[in-house]
């Protein structure tokens, strides 16, 4: 994690909104035919969209190795700031009918649908002896409907 140099930033912001949504729209086209690439590019839309919003609202830029655990990191240091905890709340209260249980309604939520698209796209990614399991059309519509896309309203909506 490092500063988004000024000269940098509206290339770096152009391509990972051009890059989520890109993602998002592979998602949901290829769920019954292709579902582990669904996953796959369902996770990617979150990771693509979590790195905008680090670099349009804190100026940070998201840099390898550990992209994917860096992301993570930095957006639990984010959730932190008690203005953007205090949005996400009222977010995440809006939305709870549509999308979450009261028992989840915390600004972690966001943190733990991130955690958890990875995961997902971890199992329908790499080799495991029950691959098959993780990677059906149902499986990829679940997740694009449950994870992908809360996640994205809640971050789209951040950055307004």
């Amino acid at each position: 994690m490092k500063q988004l140099p000024i000269t940098e930033k509206e290339n770096y912001t152009k391509f990972h909104r051009f890059a989520y949504k890109d993602d998002l729209k592979h998602a949901e086209l290829t769920y019954s035919e292709f579902p582990r690439w669904s996953i796959i590019s369902g996770y990617y839309c979150m990771h693509d969209i979590t790195k905008l919003f680090l670099a349009e609202k804190y100026n940070i830029k998201i840099t390898s190795p550990e992209i994917h655990a860096k992301a993570i990191d930095a957006l639990a240091k984010c959730l932190t700031d008690k203005m953007l905890k205090d949005k996400l709340i009222e977010l995440l209260k809006q939305a709870e009918n549509f999308y979450y249980s009261v028992e989840r309604l915390k600004e972690k939520t966001l943190l733990t649908l991130l955690k958890r698209g990875k995961q997902e796209r971890g199992k329908a990614q790499y080799y495991s002896e029950d691959f098959s399991k993780h990677a059906n059309s149902e499986k990829a519509l679940y997740f694009i409907e449950n994870i992908v896309r809360p996640y994205v309203n809640l971050i789209e909506e951040l950055m307004k």
